[in-house]
């Protein structure tokens, strides 16, 4: 499910408006109905299929996911938004992967993978020096591994987006 997080990308192909309406209006309609969907998920109790078995009493992660996406679309810059989705729907599970299989291997291989999607996505969607590129892409991949470990009552597919963000637009802002 995690690596459907691109879907939400298909928000910068739409036109600015549609039909009359904004594409940031509708974004927020879909939000709503999603939100909508959860809230009478969680009072009936349902289980969807790929939910974990506690989700079934509490916000669900892609309820968590839709909101991070949200708030990185209508809020950040499309480069910023682009790695952070991406980095959350094929780093955090590649996360659980390693750390079952090979947990010699984490957090190295997750950060590297960050980090090389960080890369490209700074190379093609910007116009910074390759300097700037590096060092949001290192800053990055290690706010996105560490965001995703706390075990709080906010889920990791909503930290792994947002706290990244948060930073890496601080940083940008900063030079």
């Amino acid at each position: 499910m995690h690596s459907l997080a691109w879907i939400f990308l298909v928000y910068y192909l739409l036109p600015p408006e549609i039909h009359g309406y904004s594409r940031r209006l509708l974004l927020l309609v879909v939000v709503m109905i999603i939100l909508g969907f959860e809230v009478i998920r969680l009072y009936k109790g349902w289980l969807i299929f790929g939910m974990r078995g506690y989700e079934g009493r509490q916000v669900a992660a892609y309820a968590w996911a839709t909101m991070a996406a949200a708030i990185a679309l209508l809020l950040f810059p499309m480069h910023l938004a682009v790695v952070c989705l991406l980095g959350m729907g094929l780093i955090d599970p590649l996360i659980g992967e390693v750390q079952e299989h090979r947990p010699g291997l984490y957090p190295y291989i997750p950060l590297l993978c960050w980090g090389i999607l960080a890369v490209i996505v700074f190379v093609v969607l910007t116009d910074h020096h390759m300097v700037v590129v590096l060092m949001l892409a290192c800053i990055g991949s290690v706010v996105a591994v560490i965001a995703e470990s706390p075990r709080l009552p906010i889920d990791d597919d909503f930290l792994m987006v947002v706290v990244p963000l948060v930073i890496l637009r601080g940083v940008e802002v900063m030079m």
